[in-house]
C-alpha cells in the first residue's frame, strides 16, 4: 500500500517553496509507503535527500498533508526546479492549505508554532549540561501530532527524550513518579519537568517494544498491569493527588449520557477529515437508543463491587516495553482512577478471538486472589460496552480540545468505537471475547 502526499515547506516569513517543473508554481508531492506519510525526522530526512532544504515537521494538516518549517532563519537556497513563492501562488491546491493560511486562531498545540522546536532544543542542551553529559548529534522528531510532541537526544549516557503534551495530559511525569515511588516495577525516569511549557525529559527505555512480543508474552504485560492496578486498591486519595482523574459510577453515567447526546459526532456526514467513517443514521439512532442499557449498565457493574484502582485508559502494546529488570509500562497520560477491567478496552483491539480468550483468562486469574474469576467475568459482561464508552469520551474530549483543525486524528477513532459498542451491547453473553466478529 502506498500513498501521496502534499508537503507544505515553509520558510520563517511564510513564503511557500513550489515545484517548477510543470511550469507554474505547485506544492511539492512525495509518495510514500503506508496509508499515511510518516510524521517525524524519516520524512524531514527525505525532504532534504530529494528536495534539499533542511526542515523540521510542523503541522500536519489532515492525514496526507502536512507543513514542514524550514530550518534556520533564512530562506534556504531552492534546488534546481524549485523556487519560492507566496501562498497566491499555490492557492487553491490544498483545501487544507488554504484552510491554515485563512485561520486567525493560533493553534492548540504549542509545538505547531514556529519557534517551539528551537526553544525546545535549547532547553534540551540546558539539561544536557546541568547534567555534565555530552551531546552526540543531533535531535530528532519522533512523533508529531494533535496530542504530543517527542524528540530524541542521543547522548554520551543514553537517549534523552522530551515529550510535550496538551494541558490535559500534563500530569503524566507527577503520575509516573508516583508510581516508581512504590516500588513494584520499573516506570520511566524522568529527569527534567517543565510545567509552563508542558514539557518533560526522560531517559531511553531500552529494552522490546511490546509490539514485537509473542502472545504469551503479552500475557505477561496484562499480568504487569494487573499487579500495578491491584498495588493501588485503597490509594485513590494519592492517585488523584499525583494527577489522576477519578471516573466514579455517577460520572460515567454523566459521560454515557453526554457522550451518546453528541449528535454533532454521530450525524456527521462521511468526510475525508474522518475518512468516511462517520456513521450512517441508522447506526446513530441506535447507538443513541443504549442510553438506558448502559447507564444500567454502570449501575450493574457498581454492584459487582470490583475494586477502584488506577487505569492506564491507553494500554495497548506500544505502551509496553520488556527489560531486563522486568516489563515497564509507560504513558499514563490518560491515567484515571476507575474499574481495572476497562484497560481491557484497548489492549483487546484488533487482536484474534483465541488472544483475545487467552488475554481474559490471564486477566481473571491475576484478580484471582482479590476478586474471583468468575465474579470478574460477570462484570466484564457488563463493563464491555462501558469500556468502548469510556474509550469514546476520551477521543471525543481530544477531539473538542484540538478543534476543527486538528479534530481528524480522533474522529475515525471515535466512529470505530461506536461500532464496536453496538456490536458489544448486541453481545451481552460475551459469545465474543474480544471486538471482532
Amino acid at each position: 500500500m502506498s500513498s501521496e502526499s502534499v508537503l507544505v515547506i515553509v520558510d520563517q516569513d511564510g513564503a511557500v517553496l513550489c515545484d517548477m517543473t510543470g511550469g507554474s508554481p505547485a506544492l511539492p508531492r512525495m509518495r510514500f509507503d503506508g496509508r499515511w506519510p510518516p510524521m517525524d525526522s524519516e520524512l524531514t530526512d527525505r525532504v532534504r535527500r530529494e528536495l534539499g532544504p533542511a526542515t523540521v515537521v510542523l503541522e500536519p494538516l489532515d492525514f496526507t498533508t502536512v507543513v514542514l518549517l524550514a530550518a534556520g532563519g533564512t530562506r534556504p537556497v531552492s534546488a534546481d526546479g524549485l523556487a519560492w513563492h507566496g501562498h497566491d501562488a499555490v492557492a487553491g491546491q490544498s483545501v487544507a492549505f488554504d484552510r491554515r493560511a485563512a485561520r486567525s486562531r493560533p493553534p492548540v498545540s504549542d509545538w505547531f508554532r514556529p519557534g517551539w522546536f528551537e526553544r525546545a532544543e535549547s532547553s534540551i542542551d540546558a539539561e544536557i549540561k546541568a547534567a555534565g553529559r555530552v551531546r552526540l548529534g543531533p535531535t530528532r522528531q519522533i512523533k508529531h501530532w494533535s496530542m504530543s510532541a517527542v524528540l530524541r537526544t542521543p547522548t554520551d549516557r543514553g537517549d534523552l527524550y522530551l515529550k510535550a503534551v496538551l494541558p490535559r495530559l500534563a500530569r503524566e511525569p507527577d503520575i509516573t513518579r508516583y508510581l516508581a515511588s512504590l516500588r513494584i516495577a520499573p516506570f520511566a525516569t524522568i529527569t527534567a519537568v517543565s510545567p509552563r511549557d508542558r514539557w518533560w525529559l526522560a531517559e531511553d527505555f531500552g529494552g522490546v517494544d511490546g509490539w514485537a512480543l509473542s502472545t504469551e508474552q503479552r500475557r505477561a504485560c496484562l499480568e504487569q498491569l494487573v499487579m500495578v492496578q491491584k498495588e493501588t486498591i485503597h490509594r485513590g486519595d494519592e492517585l488523584i493527588a499525583a494527577g489522576c482523574v477519578p471516573l466514579s459510577p455517577a460520572s460515567l453515567a454523566d459521560g454515557v449520557r453526554s457522550t451518546m447526546a453528541r449528535d454533532d459526532i454521530w450525524r456527521a456526514p462521511k468526510l475525508a477529515k474522518n475518512l468516511g467513517r462517520a456513521l450512517t443514521g441508522e447506526e446513530a439512532d441506535r447507538l443513541r437508543a443504549l442510553t438506558p442499557y448502559l447507564v444500567e449498565c454502570v449501575e450493574r457493574l457498581d454492584e459487582a463491587a470490583v475494586p477502584a484502582t488506577i487505569v492506564h485508559r491507553d494500554f495497548h502494546p506500544g505502551n509496553v516495553i520488556v527489560r531486563d529488570d522486568g516489563i515497564l509500562l509507560h504513558d499514563w497520560s490518560f491515567a484515571t482512577v476507575t474499574n481495572p477491567l476497562f484497560d481491557l478496552a484497548s489492549w483487546l483491539l484488533d487482536v484474534s478471538e483465541p488472544d483475545a480468550a487467552s488475554y481474559l483468562d490471564a486477566f481473571f486469574a491475576a484478580w484471582a486472589d482479590t476478586v474471583a474469576p468468575e465474579r470478574m467475568r460477570g462484570a466484564w459482561r457488563v463493563a464491555k460496552p462501558l469500556a468502548a464508552v469510556v474509550e469514546m469520551m476520551k477521543l471525543i474530549e481530544l477531539a473538542d480540545i484540538v478543534g476543527p483543525d486538528h479534530d481528524f486524528n480522533w474522529l475515525p477513532m471515535t466512529y470505530g468505537w461506536g461500532r464496536r459498542l453496538l456490536h458489544a451491547a448486541a453481545d451481552p453473553g460475551l459469545a465474543i471475547n474480544g471486538w471482532r466478529k
